[in-house]
């Protein structure tokens, strides 16, 4: 299963029944590609098969050039995995550290294992926890935005920096 069209009420099309890690992955860029300040992105483990691609990076990589006030907030609750090997977006946060962040949060009881990606104040692509299948890419709503972002942010203020994501200077 690959998305299904639809239309809110206020006629604003969307996508449902993304699979994920692709087409999620897909949608993720353009997003990105289609941001003109802040990208947020919350996933448990900043999944390889949806995150770490050349495309995702270069769409973020853009944003940071073409805005002074361009601002990435990746929050993760588990960061094992980005330590025991090679991660693009990690790579990117250590080289634009000012305005990529990857912050920590083991545990809350707001975070469902959701993964969402939140554009601006308009765009929106959201998992829920535990479905591969069930995603939904909204491109163009306020409102839903709105919500997850309010959601994100609370979340953002009881995160922390990890230290093992830090760069090793030798």
């Amino acid at each position: 299963m690959g998305a299904s069209m639809s239309s809110n009420e206020t006629g604003s099309e969307f996508v449902t029944e993304v699979a994920y890690p692709s087409p999620f992955d897909r949608f993720a860029v353009l997003l990105c590609e289609s941001a003109s300040r802040h990208i947020c992105i919350q996933s448990p483990k900043l999944d390889y098969a949806a995150f770490d691609n050349s495309e995702l990076v270069a769409a973020l990589s853009a944003l940071a050039r073409n805005s002074r006030q361009a601002q990435v907030r990746i929050l993760i609750n588990d960061s094992r995995a980005l330590v025991g090997r090679s991660h693009q977006l990690l790579q990117l946060a250590r080289r634009l550290p000012s305005v990529v962040r990857i912050r920590k949060l083991a545990e809350h009881p707001q975070w469902n294992n959701e993964t969402i990606v939140i554009r601006d104040t308009n765009g929106v692509l959201y998992k829920p926890g535990g479905s591969d299948h069930d995603a939904f890419f909204e491109p163009d709503s306020r409102a839903s935005t709105a919500r997850h972002l309010e959601l994100f942010d609370d979340l953002w203020r009881y995160s922390v920096e990890d230290t093992e994501l830090r760069s090793l200077h030798l």
